[in-house]
């Protein structure tokens, strides 16, 4: 988990994720609280956070190489 909090394109794509999601929950229960649909965005943008995490996690640290010698 730490490392991808450390992250930044991890760490913004999750900030994102979250602030629109409450955006659209708050339109959704001011719009049609009898209907909710805010949940339809977040599960779809959830699987892409969770590719998201799935190669922030599993990348290697790249190693020095020495081209050109």
């Amino acid at each position: 988990m730490r490392r991808l909090l450390e992250n930044p394109g991890f760490r913004i794509h999750l900030i994102v994720y979250v602030a629109v999601n409450i955006l659209l929950l708050l339109i959704n229960l001011i719009v049609s609280p009898h209907h909710l649909w805010f949940y339809w965005p977040a599960l779809g943008w959830g699987l892409g956070i969770m590719g998201h995490a799935f190669l922030v996690h599993r990348k290697q640290v790249p190693h020095a190489t020495n081209y050109g010698s």
